[in-house]
């Protein structure tokens, strides 16, 4: 690839709040609106459960009997409702303009911090079809962007190493350790984003 200052052979980046607006999960249905504030209060006081699950253990299906005392829906419509979300993203336009201009010219790969469901939804939504693969902090056990990279290099068949790999991410302490280990990073924010495009990928 040629027409900007990065020359290496893949570009990772992440999901939520990079690729898409990350509350789709908390979008309610039209006959509950409370579940917004209930669904964002469950996460946020079983955190340690979330987290394990992003970790690999668990499913999202634990939701339905946190939920299920808070709100005026049968377990059956929670869960169908939870699937639902799962597939209702709304992509950041500037993000997907970049990752279809960049489609065979440097492979390209989601590395994001989501338990194993991840993979469903990018099947239904067709999110596998738009970068060459996708490693989840539940495939690989850990939350650290370096070891999903690596994960990431091993399956593309790439050499080990991120010196050659960009990581596109909106949290800076992955910024700062994806740099601390050796790679390139970018922290994502939407103003201005155009602009990194343009000198990094000659876009």
């Amino acid at each position: 690839m040629t027409g900007g200052w990065f020359v290496g052979d893949l570009v990772c980046w992440d999901f939520g709040d990079t690729l898409v607006d990350e509350q789709f999960m908390r979008v309610a249905p039209a006959d509950c609106p409370e579940w917004t504030d209930v669904y964002a209060s469950v996460v946020d006081d079983h955190r340690a459960q979330i987290d394990a699950w992003d970790l690999g253990v668990g499913s999202v299906r634990g939701l339905v009997p946190l939920l299920a005392p808070h709100l005026n829906m049968s377990r059956p419509a929670i869960s169908r409702h939870l699937i639902a979300n799962l597939c209702r993203i709304e992509w950041f336009p500037e993000a997907k303009r970049v990752i279809d201009a960049l489609d065979g010219q440097v492979l390209q790969a989601i590395v994001t911090v989501n338990p194993h469901e991840f993979w469903a939804m990018a099947v239904a939504t067709g999110i596998d079809r738009l970068v060459d693969c996708i490693v989840t902090s539940a495939d690989v056990a850990s939350l650290s962007k370096v070891v999903m990279a690596e994960a990431a290099r091993e399956t593309l068949g790439l050499e080990t190493g991120i010196a050659t790999t960009l990581l596109i991410d909106n949290k800076q302490h992955n910024i700062d350790d994806f740099v601390s280990a050796g790679g390139n990073a970018q922290l994502y924010e939407r103003d201005g984003f155009a602009g990194f495009a343009a000198s990094a990928f000659g876009l």
